[in-house]
């Protein structure tokens, strides 16, 4: 109701008020996995069903497309989480009057005094006996068909995604600890400070000195590993060219020098290469990076094909990719943005990339090695977290442009992990 009353004003009745909530309502994105979850409350199994599966309430991360709620996280939270059997609901009011409901037996009382007829009488759910009331002084204040729909539909992708249960004592146990990236709260294994986090372009950003940004990105990155890890023996993450990477790898091989990871089940790929051996961007991932966590394998490193002649067969890389990693997607892509809006080798000069490749080779419009080989924007959106990098003075025109909602190639990536990385003297 609030995001509402933000959107439309606060004065909406009436069907005006029906409409705007429908339309809020079918503006939030379709969740993914990631942003779903299914709980049960702890004592369910004692006092209920000890085999029992059901689960007893859940929350979804969506986010809106309307241009107020850009990058806005949404959580809705929806059944019960109580242990025990309450009906009652106290509601003080700013005029200090006290509004009392007990549905069980049915009473709804204002500073005392009964607001039910004498001859009321329960005849079923209590519930509805109570909507029944409400409907006698105002049908307004009730949601249409259609309001009702469009909220099941968002419900409806959240029972079909048939998440793991999980057990937590209440709503917000449940939604600090699954979704404590979002709300800061509980977020323990990122040093990332409340004040840094914000919101760019319908994603989550983080804003700080560039060298706390790769501090911050390389532990998001060690976060998703060890999480992966602990469901399967391999993760897979792909980097980008450039110089802004380079920072990364610093941190991460100062990570890797005090902290042990398991570095052997870790397959890193390349998003995109150059077709000219002498700028390649697999002598830097070599140089800055392998050289120095000699416990990756180097049958984990998949360097793009490329020798004096050019880039190699497309068709070979995503042999090699669909061999070594069945699921078909990366566990973690880190992207830079250039100073026209291109991501991976994905120029504003380029074609859009066809939905059914993971890999293309592109003809790009720069002096450094203009043929590419490149990740597609749908293998980067099958991804299941992606982050953007973006340093240097010269991205603060870019950045302002994409702030002020032009169009470009980066605008193609629709992956819900997505986070920004920015340098706050950018912004």
């Amino acid at each position: 109701s609030s995001g509402i009353n933000a959107e439309y004003g606060a004065d909406m009745s009436g069907p005006d008020l029906s409409s705007a909530k429908r339309k809020f309502l079918e503006s939030l994105s379709v969740p993914n996995k990631h942003q779903v979850v299914a709980a049960q409350y702890h004592s369910y199994r004692t006092h209920v069903d000890k085999m029992s599966s059901t689960p007893t309430f859940g929350a979804v991360l969506l986010f809106s497309d309307l241009e107020r709620w850009r990058g806005v996280p949404i959580i809705l939270t929806s059944g019960k989480s109580q242990a025990a059997d309450k009906k009652d609901i106290e509601v003080e009011f700013k005029s200090g009057k006290r509004l009392h409901i007990n549905f069980k037996p049915a009473e709804i009382t204002l500073d005392n005094k009964s607001l039910l007829d004498h001859d009321f009488t329960v005849t079923g759910n209590s519930y509805v006996t109570l909507l029944d009331n409400v409907i006698k002084g105002d049908k307004t204040l009730l949601p249409d068909l259609n309001t009702v729909l469009a909220s099941w539909k968002v419900w409806d992708h959240v029972i079909n995604l048939k998440t793991n249960l999980l057990l937590y004592p209440n709503h917000r146990d449940m939604i600090v600890s699954h979704f404590g990236k979002f709300l800061i709260a509980g977020y323990t294994e990122n040093p990332m400070e409340e004040e840094h986090i914000k919101f760019f372009n319908k994603a989550f950003m983080v804003s700080d000195h560039e060298e706390h940004l790769y501090e911050n990105l390389v532990h998001d990155l060690v976060r998703v590993i060890k999480a992966t890890l602990e469901k399967s023996d391999k993760v897979h993450i792909a980097v980008s060219g450039g110089s802004t990477i380079l920072g990364v790898y610093k941190y991460l091989v100062a990570y890797s020098s005090r902290n042990t990871l398991e570095w052997k089940k870790v397959h890193v790929w390349q998003v995109d290469e150059r077709c000219d051996m002498r700028h390649a961007n697999s002598r830097d991932l070599k140089a800055f990076l392998l050289d120095d966590i000699p416990e990756i394998p180097l049958s984990n490193v998949h360097f793009m094909p490329v020798s004096t002649a050019g880039c190699g067969d497309v068709a070979e890389y995503k042999k090699e990719f669909k061999a070594a990693n069945p699921t078909g997607k990366f566990n973690y892509v880190i992207l830079g943005l250039g100073n026209d809006g291109h991501t991976a080798s994905l120029f504003p000069s380029s074609k859009i990339i066809s939905e059914n490749s993971y890999f293309k080779l592109v003809e790009a419009s720069t002096a450094i090695s203009p043929q590419r080989m490149t990740v597609t924007f749908d293998l980067i959106n099958k991804s299941d977290w992606v982050s953007i990098l973006v340093t240097g003075t010269d991205k603060k025109e870019i950045i302002r442009s994409i702030k002020n909602g032009k169009e470009y190639p980066v605008n193609y990536i629709k992956n819900n992990q997505l986070t920004w990385f920015i340098d706050e003297v950018l912004l």
